[in-house]
């Protein structure tokens, strides 16, 4: 179950106590979004994500390829939101 809300410009949400979400630009097809969130919490749009969960090693990896996933996962780019 998914809950929906509507923010107008610079408003926010708020998730848990450390979490927040501000819109930042509304255009006529795009919202821009600032997260302010603490640096444990990873935030990646979706497709990053799903690439993300992609390369995650299969149990018949060899470890040379689970090596690189982990170096790719431990990058703290990944746990951010990427910029225009």
């Amino acid at each position: 179950m998914a809950l929906t809300l509507e923010r107008m410009l610079f408003e926010s949400i708020i998730i848990n106590d450390n979490i927040k979400i501000t819109v930042t630009r509304l255009d006529s097809s795009r919202v821009k979004l600032s997260i302010d969130a603490p640096p444990e919490v990873a935030i990646n749009r979706e497709e990053v994500f799903n690439r993300i969960i992609d390369q995650k090693p299969k149990p018949e990896q060899p470890a040379a390829q689970r090596s690189i996933v982990r170096r790719l996962l431990s990058r703290k780019q990944v746990g951010k939101v990427l910029q225009d």
